[in-house]
């Protein structure tokens, strides 16, 4: 039997499943925000950001929010957005430990990049932390030299973009 998986807009009450979420994929690597942070950087572009699952749960999710190209934002912060910015930063996916190597994060990416397209912004930028350039550059995101690797993201990230 094929399973129905939904992308929906992120509830109030997925606030503490998405920062246990966020803390299970980020915090080994001391780059964890919180729920704070994470419902700080929800509220400023609601309409990019989603969580992957049926009502209840959250087998995924997606933060983004329009950036200046070649900025990101600094880990814990809401500085820097730009509500003009035609580029759409994604500041975070993760996928939940049973559900990755599923397509789920593809999923989202997918979703999101539609959406993206649909509100007219012509890139979608994100710091493809160390480990992870194949999964990004499969779903079409490259490096631009003319912008300086990330700091505070930990060894070997990279900042990536596709243009839309």
């Amino acid at each position: 039997m094929l399973e129905t998986v939904f992308v929906r807009p992120i509830g109030d009450a997925d606030w503490p499943h998405l920062a246990a979420l966020e803390h299970t994929s980020y915090g080994p690597l001391g780059l964890s925000e919180g729920q704070n942070a994470l419902e700080t950087w929800g509220a400023l572009s609601p309409r990019t950001c989603f969580v992957l699952g049926a009502p209840g749960e959250v087998r995924a999710y997606v933060l983004s929010m329009p950036f200046r190209y070649g900025g990101y934002p600094e880990l814990g912060t809401s500085t820097g957005v730009w509500t003009g910015s035609p580029n759409l930063h994604l500041h975070d996916l993760s996928v939940a430990p049973a559900f990755r190597r599923t397509g789920l994060g593809r999923h989202l990416v997918e979703h999101l990049t539609s959406v993206a397209r649909s509100l007219s912004y012509h890139r979608i930028s994100l710091i493809a932390l160390s480990g992870t350039f194949p999964f990004w550059s499969s779903n079409g995101f490259r490096p631009d030299p003319a912008v300086p690797a990330p700091t505070g993201y930990g060894a070997n990230a990279r900042y990536l973009t596709k243009v839309l």
